[in-house]
């Protein structure tokens, strides 16, 4: 599963959750996503995998978090759910079957956490669409 949002400087954000054992909320420079609010805490919420599921927490926060429209502690999330602290809106998604959409979400996260370079990412992108050669005409 992914979250998507758009942050205060209107850009369109995905996080994937898969492959995380959390992501935090809050204005701290500490947390994953930072929220530049006075209403936020700096520590606000937490998304945790637990089993095969993804749980968001309130982490004991002023002004709470609402799930689907109604204030919550703690909660599973499921695709399609939408998530509200303070101003902002994160919306669950299913990860797809890789798509164009995913492949580009999943080599901006290797770039940013500094697992792949861009010349790394480019030469595995060639080797994965090389022609397979022709077999050459008779005569």
């Amino acid at each position: 599963m992914f979250l998507q949002y758009t942050s205060a400087d209107g850009k369109r954000h995905e996080v994937l959750l898969s492959g995380r054992a959390s992501l935090t909320f809050g204005r701290s420079p500490e947390a994953t996503i930072i929220i530049p609010e006075t209403r936020i805490s700096r520590i606000h919420a937490e998304i945790r995998a637990w089993d095969q599921d993804f749980v968001i927490k309130d982490m004991h926060s002023r002004n709470g978090i609402s799930l689907n429209g109604a204030l919550t502690e703690v909660a599973v999330l499921k695709p399609g759910d939408v998530i509200r602290i303070g101003s902002h809106e994160f919306t669950v998604e299913q990860e797809a079957t890789k798509g164009t959409r995913t492949i580009v979400r999943e080599v901006a996260q290797e770039i940013e956490e500094g697992k792949k370079g861009y010349r790394t990412i480019l030469r595995e992108i060639v080797q994965s669409t090389d022609v397979k050669k022709r077999p050459k005409a008779e005569g």
